[in-house]
């Protein structure tokens, strides 16, 4: 099988039946490398329910940025790609190889949904590489978790305990100020490492610089600190483990 090839009149509108055909063809190609962006519009429904055709191995690697109500992730993990979330997407996309790509914008509600179109032009898979990029690099590594807002930013409990990290309090000076259990801090820092996109503590914490979660930058802490907030090094907290 080949890639859909670019043709004689560059980048063209589909039908629905040109998408079956495509798609099939890009799932059966030789293709080493797959970015796809689902929104709820028809080609994010559509690739959402056949993403896991184009089964991740060790062959192909498989991107994917996904609304929140953007279909499932395959069932298989061995087929699972990399999946990141955001809340709302404005456009669905499939690249493959980074030379052909399948392209829908999404339309306002109430309004006819928009045309799919054969992106072949290196110039505007280009364009689309790099709005993956962004999108890729702004998403969660899963869903917002309970205790963020629709944005992602931390609400409620889940904000009183990054802003006590930020401080420097431990995990169990966390638990006596708020009134809560260890475990329960520590599954809310799961949480926030999980909106976050991030895998330690350290990476939390600058993380939570760079999208603006905190009140004040991490490791400064606020005014009257006490005793029970632990050692602070430079301006970036490594949110202890422990208490």
């Amino acid at each position: 099988m080949h890639h859909a090839e670019p043709n004689a009149s560059g980048d063209r509108v589909i039908t629905l039946q040109e998408l079956h055909d495509i798609f099939h063809r890009m799932a059966e190609s030789r293709c080493r490398e797959v970015l796809a962006v689902l929104s709820g519009d028809t080609l994010g429904r559509f690739l959402s329910e056949r993403v896991g055709e184009l089964g991740a191995d060790e062959s192909r690697s498989l991107s994917v940025v996904r609304a929140g109500t953007a279909g499932a992730e395959p069932d298989s993990p061995a087929d699972r790609p990399r999946v990141r979330t955001l809340p709302s997407l404005p456009l669905s996309m499939l690249v493959t190889d980074r030379r052909t790509a399948l392209l829908s914008l999404r339309t306002p509600p109430g309004e006819e949904a928009g045309p799919i179109v054969l992106v072949t032009r290196p110039g505007h898979v280009s364009t689309l590489l790099s709005v993956f990029d962004h999108l890729w690099s702004s998403a969660y590594t899963s869903p917002p978790t309970e205790g963020t807002s629709p944005g992602g930013r931390p609400q409620g409990r889940c904000r009183a305990v990054l802003d006590l990290l930020a401080e420097g309090l431990t995990d169990n000076a966390v638990a006596a100020r708020l009134g809560i259990a260890e475990r329960t801090v520590r599954r809310e820092v799961n949480g926030l490492m999980q909106a976050a996109g991030a895998t330690s503590r350290f990476q939390l914490a600058l993380r939570a610089q760079e999208l603006g979660w905190l009140h004040r930058p991490a490791g400064e802490t606020a005014p009257g600190s006490g005793p029970e907030r632990g050692p602070v090094s430079g301006r970036v907290s490594l949110f202890p483990e422990h208490g």
